[in-house]
């Protein structure tokens, strides 16, 4: 059961697992809830959807990862050696698909693209 929290106007504004003083149940498959979810389409599934969102899900990790290993909280070389490869590749053509495009962090700002000895 998904439980929705709504603005002044009754729009969605958060869906939650649990039950909260301000919100009310609502079904998954209530076209509103697909709104906020930016779904939009009425046959979808949960499988659907969860399939959909993995490349979302995907650039999110990596953007985490990134910000651990900017902080410090994480060496690259800490992950599984497939990992390090997957995680290579994906940055690599991440960074090819937009040249233009300024880099999320400076040049010099830690990076799974600089080694680990260039940190200290």
């Amino acid at each position: 059961m998904l439980y929705a929290i709504r603005n002044a106007a009754g729009h969605i504004i958060s869906l939650s697992e649990a039950q909260q003083s301000n919100s009310e149940p609502v079904a998954l498959q209530d076209e509103e809830v697909l709104r906020f979810l930016a779904i939009g389409n009425d046959a979808i599934n949960n499988g659907d959807f969860l399939e959909n969102s993995d490349a979302a899900i995907a650039r999110i990790l990596e953007d985490l990862i990134d910000v651990l290993i900017t902080k410090n909280m994480i060496m690259f070389t800490d992950l599984p050696e497939p990992a390090q490869k997957k995680l290579l590749g994906r940055k690599l053509v991440r960074n090819l698909q937009n040249p233009d495009q300024p880099a999320d962090t400076p040049a010099d700002a830690s990076s799974f693209l600089i080694e680990e000895d260039d940190n200290f």
